[in-house]
């Protein structure tokens, strides 16, 4: 097992980074998902939001579902941010609808490996094993992909 991260502390590190501002924490528990997620928010001053509560209350969103690319993902998170670090949960929703789309795993890992925009962005999603195997090469100082097991407790 690797050493533990102390979550707390990478999420208040993303806005010092020049580059690479956003992380995945892989949950096994989706049921807590969110739970932790806003928990995590709260200890670290930063806000949350959870994709699937968005895009139910905005019937804008919901409706161009189909339409959404990981760029349009991306471009709306920039908007949505009123702290340093923006911790975003319940994307699995989106996911689910992007897995017709070839490479939509390289472009969502490019997006986070490259991101130097504000808000900072933690995702916190369901495990995913590809996801867990995704190298990150072009900034090899920072943790993009933690998993959730190998973090301290909030």
């Amino acid at each position: 097992m690797n050493d533990a991260v102390n979550i707390v502390q990478l999420v208040k590190g993303l806005p010092s980074r020049p580059r690479g501002r956003a992380c995945i924490v892989l949950t096994h528990d989706y049921e807590g998902q969110k739970e932790w997620a806003e928990t995590l928010a709260h200890q670290t001053d930063s806000e949350h939001i959870n994709l699937l509560d968005l895009f139910v209350k905005d019937t804008n969103l919901s409706n161009r579902i189909g339409e959404l690319q990981v760029a349009d993902l991306f471009a709306l998170l920039k908007k949505l941010g009123n702290t340093p670090v923006l911790i975003v949960s319940g994307l699995e929703f989106l996911k689910a609808t992007w897995t017709s789309q070839s490479q939509v795993i390289e472009q969502f890992t490019s997006h986070v490996e490259t991101w130097n925009q504000s808000p900072c962005l933690l995702f916190v999603i369901q495990y995913d094993p590809i996801l867990a195997t995704t190298e990150f090469r072009r900034y090899r100082q920072y943790k993009f992909i933690v998993d959730q097991k190998e973090t301290l407790a909030l």
